[in-house]
């Protein structure tokens, strides 16, 4: 039987259809600000984070920063993602990459359409929301 995962999403819409395809079959809930994703994370439960760079005017970081700053999601990992709608170059990747670990972040991923690591990126979000999905956390 096929692991579903309760996985919060903060992105901006235009990445729906994206994210859901890198994560079929898992409970996804969307959020498009940070007073939205406040409220949605004060609810236990997600056990995977995915953040968008242009979630909320590019407030990445900063839900980043807060969903590390409840004890409840500690250990809940965090992924970060990219699309196509900003050319980033190679290293502004790995230096957000970096950033993105710094804070607690699993991963910064890109998930824009024609990049060469898409497949390998998607199955990676997948395994991770399948993983977590298989703990169990105390409450």
């Amino acid at each position: 039987m096929p692991i579903s995962t309760k996985v919060l999403v903060a992105n901006v819409s235009e990445m729906d259809d994206k994210v859901g395809q890198c994560l079929p079959g898992h409970e996804l809930t969307f959020v498009r600000s940070m007073p939205e994703a406040m409220r949605a994370l004060r609810h236990d439960g997600y056990q995977l984070i995915v953040i968008g760079l242009e979630f909320d005017e590019h407030r990445m970081l900063e839900l980043l920063q807060y969903v590390r700053s409840l004890p409840r999601y500690s250990a809940v990992p965090v992924v970060c993602v990219h699309a196509e709608y900003l050319n980033l170059s190679d290293a502004v990747m790995k230096n957000i990459d970096v950033a993105v670990k710094a804070l607690g972040g699993l991963a910064f991923l890109n998930l824009g359409d024609g990049v060469l690591n898409y497949k390998k990126d998607c199955a990676f979000l997948d395994r991770v929301a399948i993983e977590s999905g298989q703990s169990v956390r105390p409450n």
